[in-house]
């Protein structure tokens, strides 16, 4: 079998996606050694893809431009996959080309473009990324979801199949276990685009709240780069009598943001909407004590090892923030079930469940 991977998306400053498709392509070469993969696309400055002798790399420079990235996708990308005389093309998001002469699987992460109150994202690429998505539900010969949540969310959305579309679960970071980080000072970490969807002004709120009741000495620390929304969230910042204790860092390297996760008293993802929530398990698995959303995929992800909350109610956040901080036994519990719950999800397994899709496609 030999199968084209598009992983254009592996370049510049990586985030969910691109993060989703490097540790998935490491893994396809590590566990279907059997398998050849053509990896399409791939950025000359990017050294994290794997060389081995089951993976040849088609590279493309110039690719980070969403409009180039579009046309390349749309006009090269098929030529080049059959070129490379590949049987299926695996495109790790729902970007797909209108044409392509050979079967095509689409990874479909999540449907927040669908999303109208609140909006999560611009008019314009919510139009762009909706009509993207329903080509993919309607052309692909598979389309796999990252949870249950986006599967079921598929299924009501459109008239297709349900043997089409198959859960496949990312994983958590591949790390050595390594021990916790003492901080200078306490924090509470967020990890994530800041845009409207990840809901930060609800933090910041919940955070004045318990700040100025003096129930926490801590700062917040928000790391992700700007999205759709973060004009608001950072004016919100501007306008809080602890402004100077909210830290936006920005895009962080992999290992600063590590770092953070290891030394954080509390990981904080108060999300609207996640089509599966990787920052979790990323907690997770560096020993942090989560709180968490109680919406989408995010109980089907975290599990029993998060303290939940109602995502538009900036006091029960700020309550569910104040259970955790004040009782050393509850951290302990969270952190020693989020080992536990990282175990669940492996980047092997969701290796072998995808070539098994793939294997599937070419056989019917």
């Amino acid at each position: 079998m030999r199968v084209a991977i598009n992983v254009a998306v592996v370049s510049g400053q990586l985030t969910g996606v691109g993060y989703y498709t490097l540790s998935l392509v490491r893994a396809l070469a590590r566990v279907c050694d059997d398998v050849e993969w053509v990896l399409l696309g791939a950025d000359p400055a990017v050294d994290l893809i794997p060389v081995r002798e089951n993976i040849q790399i088609v590279g493309a420079e110039g690719l980070a431009n969403g409009a180039r990235r579009a046309a390349w996708q749309q006009w090269a990308l098929p030529r080049l996959a059959v070129r490379a005389q590949a049987q299926l093309l695996h495109c790790p998001d729902y970007s797909r080309p209108v044409y392509c002469p050979i079967p095509v699987v689409n990874t479909i992460h999540d449907l927040s473009f669908y999303s109208s109150s609140p909006a999560f994202l611009a008019p314009g690429d919510r139009l762009w990324k909706g009509a993207l998505a329903h080509l993919a539900v309607k052309q692909s010969a598979r389309l796999i979801a990252v949870s249950e949540f986006v599967r079921v969310q598929i299924l009501e959305r459109f008239r297709i199949e349900p043997s089409r579309v198959v859960t496949v679960h990312e994983a958590g970071a591949e790390l050595p276990d390594q021990p916790r980080e003492s901080a200078k000072e306490p924090f509470l970490l967020f990890v994530g685009t800041l845009e409207t969807r990840k809901n930060l002004i609800t933090l910041i709120d919940a955070f004045i709240s318990l700040r100025a009741s003096g129930q926490i000495v801590h700062r917040l620390v928000l790391v992700g780069k700007n999205g759709w929304g973060s004009e608001d969230i950072r004016a919100a910042i501007a306008s809080s009598p602890f402004r100077h204790d909210i830290e936006v860092r920005g895009y962080a390297s992999r290992e600063e943001v590590l770092r953070l996760y290891r030394s954080t008293d509390l990981f904080v993802y108060p999300s609207l909407y996640e089509g599966f929530g990787l920052p979790l398990l990323e907690a997770m698995t560096c020993g942090a004590p989560v709180v968490c959303s109680r919406v989408a995929s995010l109980h089907e992800v975290a599990g029993d090892a998060a303290e939940f909350f109602d995502p538009r109610n900036a006091q029960d956040l700020a309550a569910a923030i104040q259970r955790v901080l004040r009782s050393p036994e509850l951290q302990q519990k969270l952190r020693s079930k989020g080992k536990e719950r990282v175990k669940q999800f492996s980047w092997d397994e969701c290796a072998r469940r995808h070539c098994a899709v793939f294997r599937d496609v070419l056989q019917n």
